[in-house]
């Protein structure tokens, strides 16, 4: 790991939660946690802290044994043992500061249980949202709180979304820049079939971030093939990528994500088992992450 520069409006997370930076005067940063608390604190100290809680994550993730490619299920340390599952308050209106999202939460969780062997995945929560990302973390973008490639899982009142963020290698997809790594794997015939299949058996959904752009509605799998649904309307696609590119030389911007949603008494009764399920698609949806993130 790197050190990291700290600069004003980033998010990160130590062992109380997240704060965002207030400023930063040589190795002195001012920090304001969700709850409202600031202090003043030392770059040193907190890139430190992160750096600890980061290593302390892979260290649970096991090691590859010989060359078959098996490895040991992680035996969790007690810092990722407090999440039990979501409770039906943490789906609350009003959001402020839910602990699920945190390092010893549902983050914390399903960040040990990943463990593709080009990334070392992490998690973080959204300040003052209630969402929690992954991403390798020598590719997150500490500059960019906003749009980039990461998995997802956010609360809303009555349900959970969770899945893949494309948002290109440095912030949003350009969508007149061609090729782009998304547009390029999804071109591959063999890409297009396996994202139909993780949608259709999964229950998937494909959609656009800022609903105002691009293409309004939901694209999903309906007999088979892939379906644009939108205020009730219909429309076939015949391909994703087709379509898509079709799109793509508008000056609209394309920001994709592809979602599960699962209803909120559904997750409650899961429990710890959640973590498993997101873990789950995750890790179907890990190849196109890596075609998005890895260039060459």
């Amino acid at each position: 790991m790197t050190d990291i520069e700290f600069k004003v409006g980033q998010e990160h997370e130590n062992m109380k939660g997240v704060y965002k930076v207030l400023s930063v005067k040589k190795d002195t940063l001012s920090i304001c946690w969700e709850s409202g608390e600031e202090i003043k604190t030392s770059a040193v100290l907190q890139n430190r802290i992160i750096e600890r809680m980061q290593r302390e994550r892979a260290l649970t993730r096991g090691t590859k044994k010989g060359g078959k490619g098996k490895t040991k299920k992680p035996r969790l340390p007690e810092h990722v043992t407090n999440f039990q599952g979501l409770k039906e308050d943490d789906f609350s209106k009003g959001f402020a500061g839910g602990a699920w999202r945190h390092y010893d939460g549902l983050g914390g969780e399903v960040a040990v249980r990943l463990n593709p062997d080009k990334f070392d995945m992490a998690s973080w929560p959204r300040y003052g949202l209630p969402e929690i990302c992954w991403a390798d973390f020598d590719r997150r973008h500490h500059d960019d709180p906003g749009p980039q490639t990461r998995f997802f899982a956010r609360l809303h009142e009555d349900c959970l979304y969770s899945g893949l963020c494309i948002g290109g290698d440095n912030g949003a997809i350009d969508a007149k820049d061609e090729p782009n790594a998304f547009f390029s794997w999804l071109r591959d015939p063999e890409n297009e079939c396996l994202l139909k299949e993780i949608v259709s058996k999964h229950d998937c959904s494909v959609y656009n971030i800022e609903e105002e752009h691009a293409f309004p509605g939901t694209i999903l799998i309906a007999a088979g093939n892939w379906c644009l649904l939108n205020q009730g309307r219909k429309q076939e696609i015949e391909s994703l990528c087709g379509f898509l590119d079709g799109l793509s030389n508008d000056d609209r911007p394309l920001d994709i994500q592809i979602a599960k949603i699962v209803s909120k008494d559904k997750v409650v009764r899961r429990g710890i088992n959640i973590v498993d399920d997101i873990t789950q698609l995750f890790e179907l949806l890990m190849p196109l992450y890596e075609a998005c993130v890895v260039s060459g």
